[in-house]
């Protein structure tokens, strides 16, 4: 990425890429099938807060000799990881080492939440961890931290993307001629699981060096591919080289997102995090049995199938081999499944107690 004095990081332009591809105008609602839109809009939410915590620390980062975004990026990371309500601690913090701090701090609060709820790593929430923690139908989505990725570099193609141009690229994957002739690393490698993917952290850079023919003003979009938007990401101009960090929403059928702009332009596109839909947690169920026979002309035989430890008991059934056996009694409590029955018939019969036992896995 360009670190210049050109560059601009314009949090104020922030804005979630949904909506129709025509001239910049007031932004419409996200829309992405699958994410509930509100949910888009808290993430970007958090994120523009987490930027403007971390851009505080832009002049000790120069005052000390650190150049580059990797810090950003990493800061970032951690501040999505935890609660909104725990950014004000690395606010205050007198040096930007002190800030690192802090911010990791609040990612392991994060963490704590998570493993002492059983909650994912949600916007919003405390939680941070989504091998560890327990999924959700309905929290926010699920921030993950990635490796910074340049997923998008129209620069190495050689020619600038033509004016008014719909460009695809892959969110998730890089190097190639689908993806902009980008560096070949992959953001997919770096999502534990199999998760669609819902949204990008980035930071987008315009490179107008050279490009003229349009005035101050102009816009780019990024909108997921498919859909559209009336929404500027940011604005430029000629021999301008400026970036912006925000959230690009992707189609999560593809993990694709497309780029338009008005003016010709050079379009690249770092990767530094991902955020992912709730993701529900299964039961995970076993059925213990217990089996006997049942001797001819019994007036009461009882078995019981009791749940292991760590399993909560959900039910149960009562299953004989002939329909001369029936079962009298069926008891579900205690976390067994306790059985008793009666065979009318001349000759032995097997009976079978079955319990269902489930188990919410994700903790320790």
């Amino acid at each position: 990425m360009n670190t210049g004095t050109k560059i601009r990081f314009a949090i104020a332009l922030l804005a979630l890429s949904i909506g129709t591809a025509v001239a910049a105008g007031p932004s419409k609602g996200p829309s992405n099938p699958g994410v509930d839109p509100s949910a888009l809009v808290r993430a970007q939410v958090k994120f523009t807060h987490a930027m403007e915590v971390v851009d505080q620390f832009k002049a000790q980062a120069t005052a000390e000799g650190i150049s580059g975004d990797a810090w950003r990026f990493e800061m970032v990371g951690y501040l999505m990881q935890g609660a909104e309500a725990d950014f004000a601690a690395v606010s205050l913090a007198r040096s930007l080492a002190d800030a690192m701090s802090a911010s990791i701090a609040v990612a392991r609060a994060g963490k704590a939440a998570a493993d002492v709820s059983g909650s994912a790593a949600t916007i919003g929430s405390s939680a941070s961890s989504v091998a560890d923690g327990l999924g959700s139908a309905t929290t926010d989505l699920v921030y993950i931290p990635v490796v910074p990725c340049r997923i998008v570099d129209t620069r190495a193609g050689g020619a600038a993307v033509p004016a008014a141009t719909v460009k695809t690229y892959a969110a998730t994957t890089g190097g190639g001629a689908n993806v902009g002739h980008a560096s070949g690393c992959t953001v997919s490698g770096q999502i534990p699981g199999t998760y669609d993917v819902a949204a990008v952290a980035a930071n987008i850079t315009v490179d107008e060096s050279g490009l003229t023919g349009f005035g101050a003003g102009s816009y780019l979009q990024i909108y997921p591919q498919g859909g559209s938007t009336t929404t500027s990401f940011m604005n430029f101009g000629p021999n301008q080289i400026i970036a912006n960090a925000g959230v690009v929403s992707v189609n999560q059928a593809n993990s694709q997102f497309s780029v338009v702009s008005n003016a010709a332009s050079q379009i690249i596109v770092d990767a530094y995090g991902v955020f992912i839909a709730p993701q529900p947690t299964a039961l995970e169920c076993t059925a213990p049995t217990a089996s006997a026979a049942i001797a001819a002309g019994s007036n009461g035989s009882t078995l019981s199938a009791t749940c292991p430890v760590g399993y909560s008991h959900t039910g149960g059934s009562c299953v004989t081999d002939s329909y001369n056996v029936r079962a009298v009694s069926n008891n579900n409590t205690g976390g067994n499944t306790g059985c008793s029955f009666v065979n009318i018939d001349s000759v032995s019969h097997n009976i079978t107690a079955t319990a269902t036992c489930c188990r919410v896995p994700g903790r320790n």
